[in-house]
Order: structure tokens, then sequence, then C-alpha cells
């Protein structure tokens, strides 16, 4: 009878926007994008970020919307 082993998935470390390999880190990204889900890195990360609306930029615990002048 065999033995049931789990098979281990290896992740590719690179970002799923620009394919960068070169970062040395990534950051996991949940939002209404094309990206949801993904690692991202830095500049993509924010580049969208920038495209989510203004409610969900408040769920994220860093974020302080700016007041109107």
């Amino acid at each position: 009878m065999s033995k049931l082993v789990p098979k281990t998935k290896k992740l590719a470390y690179k970002c799923a926007r620009c394919f960068i390999t070169e970062t040395d880190k990534l950051a996991w990204f949940v939002g209404n994008t094309l990206f949801n889900e993904s690692l991202l890195c830095r500049t993509c990360w924010q580049g969208q970020f920038n495209f989510l609306t203004e409610r969900e930029r408040k769920e994220w615990g860093f974020y302080v919307p700016k007041k109107p002048r």
C-alpha cells in the first residue's frame, strides 16, 4: 500500500505584473483589480492600490485619507 505524501508546490519569486525577479521583497495584493490575490513588487503594488476606490482604501490599516482644502 502506498503512502499519501503531500506534494509541495513551488512558487515563482517574481512580480505577477512586470515579471521582475530582482526584487528583494514582494507583497500580497488583495483588492478589486486585475491583479487580485497575487504577489507584486513595490511599484506595481502602489499602482494597483491607487486604482482602488476610497472605500476599499480605508480597509487598509495604514491608509489615511487626505483632508480636502
